[in-house]
């Protein structure tokens, strides 16, 4: 995803509206629009540095570790999501995650 109007939504925290601008352009369901946004939101805050969260700290260790299915836990555990959603949000994060390298 290289729009640069959902760049800028997602970098201002409009995130809902970068989701219906990713959906409206690029197809596909609400669930992969919102992973999409979702990995660029965390590509931007691995951007700035050692500001993570202590929740994205705990994914990326377990990413890094392997351990996708505990991370996919954790995630639902923190954010109240379904199970296919949480596995779409873990697998963009590790994808950037490994763009990254």
């Amino acid at each position: 995803m290289t729009d640069a109007d959902i760049r800028e939504l997602v970098r201002h925290g409009a995130t809902i509206e970068a989701i219906r601008r990713h959906r409206a352009r690029h197809g596909g369901t609400l669930l992969a629009a919102r992973a999409a946004v979702e990995a660029l939101r965390w590509e931007f805050t691995q951007a700035s540095g050692p500001a993570l969260s202590a929740f994205e700290a705990e994914l990326e260790q377990l990413l890094r570790s392997n351990q996708k299915i505990l991370a996919i836990k954790r995630y639902r555990e923190v954010t109240g999501v379904g199970l296919r959603e949480a596995r779409d949000a873990i697998e963009a994060r590790a994808d950037a995650m490994a763009r990254r390298r």
